[in-house]
Formats: structure tokens, sequence, C-alpha cells
């Protein structure tokens, strides 16, 4: 046999024993790519529910998220002051401004009883005709008739203070007892002309008790400035309050 042939016969021999031991081994072969494919296919799929309860959870955080947020201002501690009055005793409740639950109704409301007990209360000679006619746009004609018989009385801060002094009101607090009585808790302070405290007359503490409705005619435009809501004192009761 010559060398080509045996080289020719060596060749063809080595690449039948090679198909040979390649069909012998195609089944591991086969298996191992079938084993790659499902590894691949099992990552894929905790991949994809791993993706999908990431989603879950962080929905589910948003949410609680949201609810806390919502929840927060019920858990929120709110201080109040306790106020006592030294000379009095009495005690009240300090509001909170920031975190003032009044509506906007009390808010007004306040401001006219406030505005009322001032001028009734207060003295000054100069402007006393403007006080007066404050207080009759403001009551009722039995509170302003009241109010008319004490300012024209020989006691009165008119003919008793005349143009010597002025009475000045200061408002420490008002509180509404129901929705149309309020009580209004004031000073009274006696000032000379040049509008320093008078050291002959002290201070004075007074708990003003008031019916009301905002129901009064306003017939002019003068009456609508003094009292644009038509606030209207029903009753007026002023009684001092007791020192300790």
């Amino acid at each position: 046999m010559g060398l080509k042939k045996y080289f020719q016969k060596t060749k063809n021999e080595a690449a039948k024993k090679k198909v040979e031991v390649k069909n012998e081994n195609q089944p591991y072969f086969d298996a191992v790519k079938q084993f790659e494919k499902n590894e691949i296919a099992t990552i894929q799929s905790k991949a994809k529910l791993l993706t999908r309860l990431c989603i879950v959870e962080f929905v589910v955080i948003a949410i609680l998220g949201v609810a806390i947020a919502s929840l927060a201002p019920l858990k929120t501690a709110v201080p109040y002051v306790i106020r006592v009055d030294n000379s009095t005793g009495y005690t009240d409740t300090a509001p909170q401004i920031a975190n003032a639950k009044e509506t906007y109704q009390e808010v007004e409301t306040k401001y006219f009883l406030s505005k009322f007990a001032i001028n009734y209360e207060s003295y000054d000679w100069q402007t006393i005709q403007q006080m007066s006619d404050t207080v009759k746009t403001m009551s009722s004609s039995k509170v302003f008739s009241q109010y008319d018989t004490a300012i024209r009385a020989d006691n009165s801060p008119l003919n008793v203070l005349k143009d010597n002094y002025k009475m000045r009101v200061k408002i420490k607090s008002v509180t509404l007892l129901k929705d149309d009585v309020a009580q209004v808790r004031f000073t009274k302070m006696i000032l000379d002309s040049s509008g320093k405290p008078a050291p002959e007359y002290r201070m004075t503490e007074w708990i003003a008790t008031v019916a009301f409705d905002f129901n009064k005619k306003i017939e002019t435009e003068e009456q609508r400035l003094i009292n644009p809501l038509g606030f209207e004192a029903l009753s007026y009761r002023v009684d001092a309050e007791a020192l300790k």
C-alpha cells in the first residue's frame, strides 16, 4: 500500500471514528443544551417574579406612606396652655393661634363682641358721642336705653371724669358659652390727660355676659360701616370680677 493511500485510509478511519464518537456523545450534548435552556428559563422566570414582587412592594410602601401621612394630623399632640389670673384665680385655655380650630364665624363673632364691650365700657370726652352711636348701632333698643341711662347718671364717667381723664378698656378674653351667649372679660384703667395711668385710680376687672344675634336692621351707609354684619346685643350685664 502506498504512503498516499495509507494516509487517506487513516484519514477516513479517523473521520469515521469522529462521527461515531459524535453520535455516541450527541445525547449528552443534547442533555447539556436542554439543561442550559432550562436554567436560563428558570433564571428569567425568577427575574420576572422578583421584578413583580419589587413593583408590588413599592406600591404597598407608597400606599402605607400615604395612609400614615393622612393619619399624622390625628396623632399630633396639641399642647394647651391653662392661664390662671393671678389676681382673681380665673382659669381659661389660651388659644393655640398656629393651630386654631375656630371657625371664621367664631372669629367674627368674638370681634364684634369685643368691639361692643369696648365702646360700651370705655370713656373719652372727645369721642363719647361716637362710642354712644356705636353702642346704639350694635344693640337692641332695650340695651341702648340701659347704656344711655347709665352714661347720663350722676356717677357716670361723663359726669365724674369729664375731660380730665379717660377710661381705657382692654379685652382679656371672649368665651362663647352658647351660639348666642358669650362672656367678655376685660379690665378698666383710668388715664390722666397725658395718657398715663392715674395713680389715684386702681385698675379694675370685669365680666360682661352678652346675649346677641346678627339680626340688627342696618338702614344707612354710616351704620353699615360701624356694623356691617348686623350684630345686635340683646342683653348686657356686667359684674365686677372678685379679687383673691
